[in-house]
């Protein structure tokens, strides 16, 4: 819905008359030509509204579609993610991706959503090809050009990150970190902001740079001051105690991890609970370790 569409209806769900839409201090014929597209709504008129009726600014543009290419984008793109034999989302993101493999100029979205596809469905998809060691150098240029970083940047940064040497991630992080004016960012922003730290530790754990994955971890400990993503505070708990356990070998530190697993199983994210465990196999190399993981599999699905 756009935004005319969506204040009629939060107007019919609330029953409201148009002219309680509005204070009684305004023109009663305002709002009805507002809705009915005679004149255009203004910003502050838009305010006055949302005030008027009590709705929450953000409650009231989660209903509203700005971009519906991009909204039709993402939904595919996860579907496919979940369902890779599906032939028939499969060749509307497939036809997408071409579209975008054919433009010359690509814009900030477009890149970002070309790379997005090209680094999770190349693994899955012989239609889709790897990314070139060009296409990182010609990004990564550009990204260091930037003072200020918007969501596609961040998103782009996320799915880039195992393709960047260490100095390259260390220039990009430290322009991109801490992020600026990160209390008035969308959730959605600094979820693949913080993504990029979590990436990276995870890069140094398997790379056996433990002090560089320390030095990342400390780093992200200082992002989400206002405590909002506790993905993202599981997620680097569990780095922590992963990376303490490989340096010190403290069974205290391994049962964290494993309650960090069981908690991904009882919520029912049973994908991530798998490379979780694959991930800590891999990682510790402990026999010990592996029959612990194994005896974690209660309530673990099977993937079909």
């Amino acid at each position: 819905m756009n935004i005319i569409e969506t204040l009629r209806f939060f107007r019919l769900k609330l029953k409201l008359t148009q002219r309680e839409m509005m204070s009684e201090y305004t023109d009663p014929s305002t709002y009805s030509k507002i809705e009915s597209g005679k004149r255009s709504l203004k910003v502050n008129e838009l305010e006055e509204i949302l005030g008027q009726i009590s709705i929450n600014t953000d409650e009231f543009f989660s209903f509203t579609t700005f971009d519906k290419e991009q909204q039709d984008f993402r939904e595919f793109f996860y579907y496919c993610g979940a369902h890779l034999e599906n032939k028939t989302t499969k060749q509307k993101l497939l036809t997408y991706f071409y579209s975008l493999n054919d433009k010359r100029e690509k814009n900030l979205r477009e890149l970002s959503n070309y790379i997005a596809i090209k680094n999770f469905f190349h693994a899955h998809w012989k239609e889709v090809e790897p990314i070139t060691s060009e296409e990182v150098n010609d990004i990564f240029e550009e990204l260091l050009k930037k003072s200020f970083y918007l969501q596609y940047d961040y998103v782009i940064t996320a799915n880039l990150t195992r393709f960047f040497s260490a100095k390259q991630a260390d220039l990009l992080v430290a322009r991109m970190f801490p992020i600026k004016y990160e209390e008035q960012r969308d959730f959605t922003t600094k979820k693949f902001a913080y993504n990029i730290l979590i990436n990276l530790i995870s890069l140094k754990l398997y790379a056996k740079d433990y002090i560089g994955a320390e030095k990342y971890i400390r780093l992200a400990k200082k992002q989400d001051k206002q405590s909002e993503n506790y993905s993202f505070k599981l997620n680097l708990q569990y780095l922590s105690n992963l990376l303490n356990y490989i340096r010190e070998g403290e069974p205290f530190y391994m049962e964290r991890v494993y309650d960090f697993i069981h908690l991904l199983e009882n919520t029912g994210d049973t994908l991530q609970a798998a490379q979780v465990k694959k991930e800590v196999k891999i990682l510790t190399h402990e026999k010990d370790g592996e029959k612990l993981l194994s005896s974690y599999s209660v309530g673990l699905l099977k993937e079909t």
